[in-house]
């Protein structure tokens, strides 16, 4: 095996590992009731950039679709945690604002 093959080996057996390592984080985001106040929306927005312009580089400089479909589900996983990050902050605010009380900022005698 070729120092490229096995460079392209660890390329997509850790890339397909950092895809699949994606869904505990959404899990934890999603299930998290204090807002998911641990998570940075500006570090995974960073992150989702960074793959976004990198599955980009891939299609349009070096003409390799399979590393652009890579980075392109890496973009994925980054905006899934942003989203249900944002969704999670922002949601008790929406449902005070419609009256109901939430959760993270009901009174604990109701």
């Amino acid at each position: 095996m070729t120092l490229a093959e096995c460079s392209f080996s660890a390329f997509a057996i850790l890339n397909i590992a950092r895809v699949i390592a994606y869904f505990p984080q959404v899990m934890r985001v999603y299930a998290d009731d204090n807002g998911a106040k641990a998570v940075s929306i500006t570090t995974w927005s960073l992150f989702a950039g960074a793959n976004l312009t990198t599955a980009s580089y891939a299609l349009v400089s070096i003409n390799d679709p399979a590393m652009a479909v890579v980075f392109a589900l890496n973009t994925l996983g980054c905006l899934t945690i942003v989203a249900f990050t944002v969704w999670k902050r922002f949601k008790p605010r929406i449902a005070n604002a419609n009256g109901k009380p939430s959760g993270s900022m009901a009174s604990p005698l109701t």
